[in-house]
């Protein structure tokens, strides 16, 4: 598994009343990926074969998120999302934010159907 740095584009249009985001882009090797994230996630992402994984934590809201997505479907073929810092914890232990990023989406794949 190697870790990657894709470039990343945020698309929005003007609407009555302020700026609505439409998406989050991820472009790796010629291909396009809609991102679910937010804007106080941590994006990792990690390519491995024809897979990309798309790990997104967010300490302040207690959430971490894994996107599985196959060359090249711009949408994720799997998804694992842990909604609250005890979720986190009880799957990934105590000490979860000691494991580096590559660690942690190893740990996750177990829990891609």
């Amino acid at each position: 598994m190697e870790q990657i740095t894709p470039t990343l584009k945020l698309h929005t249009r003007q609407e009555k009343g302020g700026t609505h985001i439409n998406s989050l882009i991820m472009t790796h090797k010629g291909n396009s990926y809609h991102l679910f994230a937010g804007a106080k996630d941590t994006v990792h992402v990690f390519s491995e074969s024809i897979a990309l994984y798309v790990l997104t934590v967010n300490k302040a809201e207690g959430t971490l998120g894994l996107n599985a997505y196959m060359a090249p479907e711009p949408f994720p073929i799997n998804t694992f999302i842990l909604h609250s810092s005890k979720d986190i914890k009880r799957t990934l232990g105590s000490q979860w934010e000691k494991l580096s990023p590559e660690t942690l989406i190893q740990n996750l794949t177990k829990h891609l159907i």
